[in-house]
């Protein structure tokens, strides 16, 4: 849905801009003076295991604070990273100030202690069905199309699921086929199989 302005916060937790109240929901610096004290009034010196937190009204954690996360967005040397630090203070007094909004790019080679990702499990993905004529991967079969878009079968590799005369002759001589008109050996049964999944661009 749309979230208006009016249910938007400057943090993750609110509008609160001590450290009191960061520390339950963030793992940003503090109050020490960077980078020479660190107090970890949070609990935690450099990285925090996930979850560590108090998520946010939403149910996500770690949406602030703990390293910076990769987003899509960007070129190679300049990659999007959103989120903030624990080298990062809650109100940009040094470093990055840990808002919502806060974003920074990187180049796509950086490894650094407080860079990393987010891993998302995604829904259930709703299996999609198709139909396949039966014996549809039974073979190819040669085609011939003269002058008059009449097509000349080989009979040899024709599939015939239905045969309606036992006694026909498949080696009989090759059978000349309107294109207008239905093929007298089409009547093929149909199955119904899961459709394979393909990746697209986004899902990579």
């Amino acid at each position: 849905g749309h979230y208006g302005p009016n249910n938007r916060t400057l943090y993750m937790w609110g509008e609160e801009q001590t450290t009191e109240v960061a520390k339950e929901y963030a793992n940003l610096w503090g109050d020490g003076d960077f980078p020479w004290e660190n107090k970890a009034e949070d609990g935690w010196r450099a990285t925090s295991p996930v979850k560590t937190f108090k998520p946010n009204a939403f149910g996500l954690y770690d949406m602030t604070g703990n390293v910076w996360e990769w987003v899509r967005g960007g070129k190679h040397k300049s990659r999007i990273v959103r989120g903030g630090s624990y080298v990062d203070s809650f109100d940009g007094s040094f470093n990055h100030a840990a808002t919502l909004g806060a974003r920074a790019t990187l180049h796509g080679t950086t490894t650094t202690g407080n860079v990393g990702f987010r891993c998302v499990k995604s829904p259930k993905k709703r299996v999609e069905y198709h139909y396949v004529y039966e014996n549809e991967d039974s073979g190819a079969q040669l085609v011939m199309e003269d002058a008059d878009g009449k097509r000349k079968y080989s009979p040899q590799n024709a599939r015939r699921d239905y045969e309606e005369d036992e006694d026909d002759d498949e080696f009989d001589e090759d059978i000349v086929h309107d294109a207008t008109k239905p093929r007298p050996d089409e009547k093929r049964g149909r199955k119904k199989v899961v459709k394979p999944r393909t990746l697209t661009s986004d899902e990579l």
